[in-house]
């Protein structure tokens, strides 16, 4: 029955490594956000109710935040474009659906619906990013340092022409840093809340696994936690879950996007939690030699490590009697050392058993059990590095977590029920 229970965990994992692969082909779609709308206040949508002849803008005057001052301006913001005419006259008016934005030379395509704003004499865009403009958004935003915060952006404009297949060019610019923006990057309030956020999550898994179990075997409750061996497929878990946290952390910052969580970071994280489930199915289906070593410290009356911190103090008080003025008598101090020498043999037989369970550091308790190297936790170890760096690298670069292939995919899973596999098997003598 346990050999059945593990041989389905084991067809799980690559099940579900086989079926990411068949959709990995698959082109991912994810839903456009609607145009905002824009409330009507002293602000007029363009081309509304005038018959006169409307003066056309050639030169961008300036560019301004939403609250009208001179500022950076990122994703979800207002971005107000100042305009002025070859009269030098203020415009009053203009249609807004003329007008298209450019980035770098580049058209910011499929934003919402710009409109005119008669205080400030400017076009006001709303800096969306969509599925259609996701290219020209990771250019300028992909690859972000923490010693440049912003980054420079040259604006303008550019007419739409009456034909509609026809492709639009730029031709509205400014002069002397008229047209220069400021785009955020990383903004510090929320790179502020990401950090915080990110440190914590690390800090819960990583550095408390350094004095609880969460990461470890714990095959012996006899043993404090912070002296248990690292568990390769918890670790493994644990990689995988604070890999893509972080991820979604760093675009969420960057882009305002909460849908980029991809069906592949979806599917190594399903891999990593099936192969710790069948670890720990495996490690209890068979008679293992910590099982016997557990049996024996039973016996001795050691359940748990609270027995073993219970000896040591009978141990300490009893040496403190030894110690006290005026001594005990020479009948009880000879009742005294026979207890102490008696726990101590307990003590040093219980070292001696659990010994061989105790860890030996983070990589070797990972790539090693108890006969020494294994090859199948160290190929497990290896391609877990190797696909986390590309998994960061691709995040970091094009604000997206990656698209791994079919191939891949079915490597990671082949890898992991590798382990299981082997670990059943296993003699730990």
């Amino acid at each position: 029955m346990n050999k059945a229970v593990a041989a389905i965990l084991l067809a799980g994992i690559l099940t579900s490594a086989l079926y990411a692969a068949d959709q990995a082909t698959a082109p991912a779609t994810s839903p456009i956000s609607p145009p905002a709308t824009v409330p009507p206040t002293d602000q007029t949508k363009v081309g509304a109710g005038t018959g006169s002849q409307q003066e056309k803008p050639d030169t961008i005057s300036g560019l301004l935040d939403s609250k009208g001052n001179h500022a950076c301006v990122g994703l979800n913001e207002k971005l107000l474009v100042q305009l002025s005419a070859a009269s030098a006259k203020p415009l009053t008016h203009l249609d807004a659906t003329k007008y298209a934005l450019f980035f770098n030379g580049q058209e910011v395509k499929d934003l919402p619906d710009a409109f005119f704003d008669p205080k400030h004499h400017s076009l006001v865009f709303v800096l969306k990013r969509t599925d259609k403009n996701r290219d020209l958004w990771t250019s300028l935003l992909g690859s972000p340092s923490l010693s440049h915060l912003t980054r420079q952006v040259t604006v303008s404009l550019g007419e739409r022409p009456t034909d509609t297949k026809a492709a639009v060019q730029s031709t509205i610019s400014g002069t002397d840093g008229s047209d220069t923006l400021e785009l955020k990057v990383l903004p510090p309030w929320r790179l502020g809340i990401a950090i915080l956020l990110v440190a914590g999550v690390i800090w819960l898994v990583f550095a408390r696994a350094r004095k609880n179990t969460t990461l470890r075997d714990n095959l012996l409750p006899q043993i404090p936690a912070a002296r248990q061996t690292y568990s390769l497929a918890r670790w493994q878990m644990a990689f995988w879950f604070v890999l893509v946290f972080c991820s979604f952390i760093f675009l969420y910052i960057i882009t305002w996007d909460y849908n980029t969580i991809s069906q592949q970071a979806l599917t190594l994280m399903g891999i990593s939690g099936g192969t710790a489930l069948a670890a720990v199915a495996v490690d209890v289906a068979k008679d293992s030699p910590a099982d016997a070593v557990d049996r024996g410290l039973r016996a001795l009356g050691f359940n748990s490590y609270d027995d073993v911190v219970r000896v040591r103090e009978e141990i300490a008080a009893r040496q403190a009697e030894l110690q006290s003025n005026p001594p005990p008598s020479a009948q009880r101090i000879a009742q005294l050392q026979i207890e102490i020498r008696d726990r101590q043999i307990l003590l040093r037989t219980y070292e001696d058993r659990i010994r061989p369970f105790l860890t030996q550091g983070w990589f070797k308790d990972l790539t090693t059990d108890l006969n020494g190297a294994a090859v199948h936790r160290l190929q497990v170890f290896c391609w877990t590095w190797v696909l986390g760096l590309v998994f960061l690298i691709g995040v970091y670069r094009d604000l997206a977590m990656p698209e791994f292939g079919a191939t891949l995919l079915v490597l990671m899973g082949i890898s992991s029920a590798g382990y299981v596999g082997f670990k059943y098997p296993e003699k730990n003598n």
